[in-house]
């Protein structure tokens, strides 16, 4: 094998390799964006449970905290 050859398969190596290195770099760039995209559609989801949970903890305590709710509370215990 002469050297101008050998020059050329370490050469072709060299691009191919960069080519994939590249390549697998965009795939796992573009599979990074849609795991987010996903994650943002849990988190999302995730906030309106929470919201929804705060609203009836609020309404709870809105309903314990009346006199109303004591004095019913005593009426029953007796």
């Amino acid at each position: 094998m002469d050297k101008q050859t050998l020059v050329m398969i370490v050469m072709l190596a060299f691009i191919a390799c960069a080519t994939f290195s590249e390549l697998f770099k965009y795939y796992l760039k573009t599979k990074r964006v849609s795991n987010a995209d996903i994650k943002n559609s849990e988190i999302d989801l995730l906030r309106q449970q929470n919201r929804q949970l705060q609203e009836r903890v609020e309404t709870l305590e809105k309903i314990v905290t009346e006199p109303s709710y004591d004095l019913k509370q005593r009426i029953n215990a007796l």
